[in-house]
């Protein structure tokens, strides 16, 4: 065996095993293997595996420079058809292993959160840089969504490896060198061009994946953009809340971050992103904030917090009897899915539940998964009823709670055809004219003319998302008239205590209840529920306390500063719960041995037991601990760890 090869030998094997079989693939023996020599050379060149990831995750950030450098020429745009060139010839040579790979990257960035934060910031970069280059901001970004287009293309369909050439050279008549004057006929030039290149980027991946790749985590603002809309118009009437005097000493209360550090509340509204925050208790706005261009009359998404609404305008069509039960089969409002297997059994319960038993991917930040998933899909699809006729079931009906989009828009589908109207008409004559809007909503839609998105996607401003929550918080009472069927909102509303396991294992222990969510931790002593939507929308709702908190914000990581907040306006102290399994965690990490673990978990669960507001925990956080001392190479402990959690649930008790 010839043992003398160089680091670009191995460089190019470890790039084609990526671009092929994913990271797991790049270890030093399989390639060596693959190379036809013994591992030792490799070390001549690399210290050790992470190494040789490192040297791929640089060269491909490195290849920034191709953009970077053409910025210093005196003539930069006159530097395209030479980038265009090279960006071909490296995309067919990355198929070799002798470049770099953007799809392999992003097929990695998918599976390694530190890989994506990575690629993020570089494509960020690039975009930047790109933009600069062409000088035209807009073809610019639709070029570039082209190319993600082309590489996920070619991916499936290696024919397609021609595609790019038929894009560059549109791309090269669309940002020509720059002329003085323009005659009408280069203008209609470069508008054709424009128009060939979204063809060719719909053509790539169809409307939907176009949307994907276009906005991917869209801000709050930007889905009045990205999708047409269906009014829901305002009160003839407005109902005023009263303004009092602003407690701008809320700004100094110390409220939990997402780091469990505690820190003033308006270090928490700037770091969260948070555009819009809004308190109301007993009828009166005592704190109103706006950050970033938001005002009182911003029209924001309210994302999933959709789902709170579509579950309201359920209740309605129960009440009146347009649904006659919630054990009601779905193809007997959708006749044409009867023939369909998938569907046969499934109940509104099981979509208001979440128990339908369909696949479904959910999106986690990484670019190359996010293309694919379920979550994507069905935000962005161009034809709501086709995605949702498409689905297959995994589980049988009502057996596992699954968080998805897919059944809360299946759920707006079978209101449509149980009352003939659409979403937007039904909130519009039975609640929104009703509650003294003061601005139009609207709902976002899958087309032109097309079906509402029931799950994520009613735009409206804090103030009126703030009218809805004061109508849950008197169980669908609206000044002496019952909107809301009582019974419906009460039951949508409380906990449910035979279930001693959130759906969603934060530290307040998220309880999923007819699209509404339950702070399982101490409840009995607030009594409140939330609305609960991406990029940490939010319609918090305190019964006791009588307070109602929007929050509008741009950003998904968020804690629970609600509780802390209506205490504190009411005068009453409030201390955070301290989790069980971080707890356990620091003895672990300082040194305990097994059996002053386990004495420490049953002391803190006996403390829990007596004073529920002290301690918090979770089966689903036991486990995540147990996971994590795994990865720390902790076998002992992870075993201690996974048979006490055995032995947890939410409401502090044991053994059940």
């Amino acid at each position: 065996m010839d043992d003398r090869l160089g680091k670009d030998d191995w460089l190019r094997a470890a790039r084609r095993a990526l671009l092929e079989r994913g990271p797991d693939a790049v270890r030093v023996e399989p390639l060596a293997r693959d190379l036809g020599v013994t591992k030792g050379s490799f070390y001549w060149h690399f210290a050790d595996r992470a190494d040789l990831l490192e040297a791929l995750l640089v060269e491909w950030e490195e290849e920034t420079r191709l953009l970077s450098d053409a910025l210093r020429k005196a003539s930069p745009r006159g530097e395209l058809p030479a980038i265009l060139a090279e960006l071909d010839r490296r995309n067919v040579a990355s198929e070799r292993g002798e470049s770099p790979s953007d799809a392999a990257i992003f097929a990695w960035a998918a599976s390694d959160p530190d890989v994506a934060r990575r690629a993020n910031r570089v494509e960020a970069e690039r975009m930047h840089l790109f933009r600069k280059l062409t000088g035209k901001k807009a073809l610019a970004d639709l070029f570039f969504y082209a190319y993600h287009g082309f590489l996920l293309r070619r991916r499936r369909v290696p024919s397609a490896a021609g595609d790019f050439e038929a894009i560059a050279r549109l791309a090269l008549q669309a940002f020509g060198p720059e002329k003085k004057k323009k005659s009408r006929r280069r203008i209609g030039a470069r508008s054709a061009a424009l128009m060939l290149i979204a063809c060719a980027t719909l053509t790539l991946q169809g409307c939907t994946q176009f949307r994907i790749v276009r906005w991917r985590g869209p801000s709050a603002h930007e889905p009045l953009e990205i999708f047409p809309q269906r009014v829901v118009r305002r009160a003839d009437t407005t109902f005023q809340f009263a303004v009092g005097a602003q407690r701008s000493d809320l700004d100094t209360v110390r409220v939990r971050n997402i780091d469990f550090r505690a820190v003033p509340f308006a270090q928490y509204v700037q770091s969260r992103h948070i555009k819009a925050f809004v308190v109301i208790r007993n009828d009166t706005i005592v704190y109103e904030r706006y950050n970033g261009g938001y005002t009182n009359t911003t029209r924001s998404s309210s994302f999933s917090v959709a789902k709170s609404i579509t579950s309201a305008l359920l209740g309605i069509a129960l009440e009146r009897g347009a649904i006659h039960s919630l054990d009601d089969s779905v193809v007997r409002y959708i006749p044409e899915l009867a023939s369909k297997a998938d569907f046969r059994g499934i109940t509104v319960r099981h979509l208001v539940e979440m128990q339908s038993g369909f696949a479904y991917s959910r999106t986690n930040g990484h670019l190359w998964h996010d293309f694919r998933s379920s979550d994507a899909h069905f935000y962005y699809t161009t034809n709501v009823r086709s995605s949702l006729t498409d689905q297959r079931r995994e589980d049988p009906p009502g057996t596992r709670w699954a968080y998805k989009d897919s059944d809360a828009q299946l759920l707006g589908w079978v209101l449509e055809r149980a009352t003939g109207k659409t979403l937007a008409a039904q909130l519009e004559e039975n609640v929104w004219r009703r509650i003294g809007t003061e601005s139009d909503a609207s709902w976002d839609l899958d087309h032109g003319d097309g079906s509402e998105n029931a799950a994520s996607g009613l735009n409206a401003t804090a103030r009126d998302f703030a009218r809805f929550g004061r109508l849950y918080l008197n169980d669908g009472m609206w000044n002496g008239t019952q909107i809301l069927p009582h019974d419906w909102v009460v039951s949508s509303t409380t906990l449910d205590s035979s279930r001693v396991e959130p759906e969603v294992a934060t530290w307040w222990l998220m309880q999923h209840q007819n699209l509404w969510w339950i702070p399982m931790q101490n409840w009995a002593a607030d009594q409140d529920f939330f609305a609960d939507g991406s990029r940490g929308q939010r319609i918090y709702v305190n019964r006791r306390l009588r307070t109602i908190i929007v929050q509008l914000a741009d950003e998904s990581a968020q804690d629970f500063p609600f509780r802390k907040i209506a205490h504190y306006l009411a005068g009453e102290p409030y201390t955070y719960p301290r989790v069980i399994a971080n707890q356990l965690y620091a003895a672990i990490s300082g040194g305990a041995t097994a059996d002053s673990v386990r004495t420490l978990y049953n002391t803190l669960v006996n403390r829990r037991s007596a004073d529920p507001s002290s301690y918090t925990n979770s089966r689903a956080m036991m486990v995540a601990l147990s996971r994590r001392l795994e990865s720390e190479r902790k076998p002992e402990m992870a075993a201690l760890v996974k048979s006490l959690s055995e032995t947890t649930s939410s409401n502090g008790r044991a053994g059940h």
